[in-house]
């Protein structure tokens, strides 16, 4: 094999390889995005239920202040009580919305073999697919042109383009279906 044959090969076996790994990169930075989203909507759950904690105690005083009889007590007690289960319901659920596990990247989901909800993204990742497919039989097309010692340089090209094309499409088919856009 000469060298250009074997700069072919390598380019041939390298496509697709490359397009792997720039959807794992993507997949981790997609998994990072949702975390921090995660976090931020759990630190602003907190913050709003000490708001309203604070709020409950102002007002508590205020009522003991202008309340002549422990009688007259008993409706803002109701209320302040009811504020202060309000709060805690609401930092409970945002700690049971906080999962610390660390999302791994499948082959299902590198290759987009879960449900879609919106049908633009099914058919976005149809067309993910044709790409796949036309990658691979371009890539057959190039190592029988190599094996043959005929040029490749243009099969290359394709092959890189159809790989660049299916990152594409994965990308914006994840995008179409994420919960933002619906």
């Amino acid at each position: 094999m000469s060298t250009q044959d074997m700069v072919t090969v390598s380019v041939a076996v390298l496509v697709p390889v490359v397009t792997a790994a720039a959807g794992v990169v993507s997949l981790r930075a997609q998994d990072r995005r949702v975390h921090r989203s995660r976090a931020g909507r759990r630190r602003l759950a907190f913050e709003d239920a000490t708001r309203q904690v604070a709020f409950a105690t102002e007002w508590w005083k205020a009522k003991q202040l202008t309340a002549g009889t422990p009688e007259a007590l008993q409706n803002p007690t109701a209320v302040a009580n009811g504020w202060l289960d309000e709060a805690s319901a609401r930092v409970s659920a945002a700690e049971q919305a906080e999962t610390d596990e660390e999302s791994h990247v499948s082959v299902s989901r590198l290759l987009l073999f879960y449900r879609f909800h919106r049908r633009s993204a099914k058919a976005i990742r149809i067309g993910f697919y044709a790409a796949l497919g036309f990658m691979t039989s371009v890539i057959t097309v190039v190592m029988n042109d190599a094996e043959s010692r005929k040029d490749v340089g243009f099969n290359v090209w394709i092959l890189a383009s159809s790989g660049i094309l299916a990152l594409f499409l994965r990308f914006w088919a994840v995008s179409a279906d994420s919960p933002d856009q619906r």
